[in-house]
């Protein structure tokens, strides 16, 4: 019986992105890249049994493990819930092809960091390949899977944010915003204060559109 509780699971400090407000950006070069051991992963879900396992990087992103699939594809093997977070970059449609070949589990759930469209999704996601991840997103729609674009409002975005909304409809993905509580004074990253995080709601999502 799952124990109710969620597995928080770093699962390596690799990252093709250079986020400014992110710690390996801020610490850059003061650790070490690595991956976590995917045996000892094994072994910390069999311990706890958690009701979802989820794989949301503080220094790297998940779908860089290089064993990413193989402990997902032992995750729907053994029955556990799981939700990858993701900023989709850096990966081929193929690559994409076999993750979502790998699970049939409905009501496991993808979420990809994407803040802005095309021509702004860079000013934060230093690095990203916009095109890449929107096509990852679409990709596993038309495969049945539960897809979410997570977009965090910022200056640059905000007004893009009803054209993403029918983007996202129109593609079938479910577009979701999340606030940030990252925001230094003066800011000029920071968006109007609509979009600013309320007391008891520091990053937690304002709505799903």
């Amino acid at each position: 019986m799952n124990s109710g509780m969620l597995l928080h699971l770093e699962m390596t400090k690799r990252c093709l992105l250079e986020c400014p407000k992110c710690p390996r950006t801020i610490y850059k070069g003061r650790y070490i890249i690595d991956d976590l051991n995917i045996d000892h992963a094994k072994e910390l879900v069999i311990k706890t049994k958690p009701r979802i396992v989820n794989m949301c990087g503080n220094l790297g992103d998940p779908i860089y493990h290089p064993r990413l699939i193989e402990f997902i594809t032992w995750l729907e093997e053994e029955n556990y819930s799981w939700d990858l977070h993701t900023n989709g970059s850096g990966k081929k449609q193929s690559w994409w092809q076999e993750l979502y070949d790998c699970y049939e589990t409905k009501y496991n759930k993808i979420w990809f960091g994407v803040d802005g469209l095309a021509d702004t999704a860079h000013n934060y996601r230093v690095g990203i390949n916009w095109q890449q991840s929107f096509d990852a997103m679409c990709l596993g729609v038309k495969q049945g899977k539960d897809i979410y674009w997570q977009w965090i409002p910022f200056s640059f975005n905000e007004h893009q944010i009803d054209d993403a909304k029918k983007l996202a409809t129109d593609n079938g993905i479910n577009l979701v915003l999340r606030l940030s509580s990252r925001w230094d004074e003066n800011d000029p990253l920071m968006p109007s204060p609509k979009w600013l995080p309320t007391e008891g709601h520091n990053g937690n999502i304002k709505e799903m559109l």
